[in-house]
């Protein structure tokens, strides 16, 4: 089983602590050029009519709807879930009004009814699915007829010179990512199988980063939970890199582009 799909590595290494999601998201709220933030692009992408139910689905720390919960109308109720407790425990402390839950749930055995839900958000978390025609199941289940799912993913080319870099170091670095199983390239393919009306969207963005220390840390926020073996002067070689190009043009480069499918029940 790939790692990435792997749930007793996800629980216990990737998302044991919210450390190293919130390292991934840092880096894209500190140093992308876009200035429509990410999940405000989302959430202007959406439509409400009145009081809703939302389901979110692998929540991880809560951000979305951090950002986006004024947009629910009075008499609204949100669950949010995760299948890790670092992440619900962590979402938890954002929320305290009794409309919100927060709770475990795995994408692909929820325990919820049968079309219980207007708006499933599932946003960064397919990939994460082992069995993704289940997950896809699961969310049309719960979703009410005429309900909609949110589902973000992103492309094959979003930030591959991460990777390319560590690669050209170390030939031993592996170049597969936690998107690879669901990017955009895929999610063009599996949807309609799934959801046959639905619309698409895309963000590009352009993260140039000038803390060659935060760099670092990120890129061993993908490596130190997977217990990878780089060489011994793997983050020297990287900032040298790295830094060469921050000294030339005042920052590093990493391109970005992530896709939005609303999906129609």
């Amino acid at each position: 089983m790939a790692i990435e799909i792997s749930k007793e590595y996800l629980k216990n290494l990737q998302y044991g602590t919210a450390k190293n999601l919130e390292a991934r998201i840092q880096i894209h709220q500190r140093f992308s050029t876009n200035p429509e933030p990410f999940h405000a692009w989302i959430g202007n992408h959406m439509t409400f009519s009145g009081p809703v139910r939302v389901l979110e689905v692998g929540c991880g720390t809560g951000i979305f709807w951090r950002e986006n919960l004024r947009r629910l109308a009075e008499g609204s109720s949100l669950v949010l879930t995760d299948f890790a407790e670092a992440m619900v425990a962590k979402t938890a402390q954002s929320f305290d009004q009794p409309w919100i839950r927060c709770e475990l749930a795995d994408m692909e055995a929820l325990a919820y009814p049968d079309a219980s839900f207007d708006i499933v958000n599932a946003h960064h978390v397919m990939y994460h699915a082992a069995d993704k025609a289940r997950a896809f199941a699961e969310i049309r289940r719960v979703l009410k007829p005429g309900g909609y799912l949110t589902l973000t993913t992103n492309s094959e080319r979003h930030m591959r010179v991460v990777y390319d870099i560590g690669r050209q170091i170390d030939p031993n670095f592996p170049t597969d990512r936690i998107i690879d199983s669901f990017t955009e390239e895929v999610a063009d393919i599996e949807v309609p199988k799934f959801f046959p009306k639905f619309e698409k969207f895309v963000q590009e963005d352009m993260l140039q980063v000038t803390d060659l220390e935060f760099l670092i840390d990120y890129v061993a926020s993908g490596v130190t939970p997977r217990g990878m073996k780089v060489a011994d002067d793997f983050y020297e070689k990287y900032a040298a890199i790295a830094k060469k190009e921050m000294d030339a043009k005042g920052y590093f480069e990493i391109p970005k582009r992530s896709a939005l499918f609303i999906c129609h029940n």
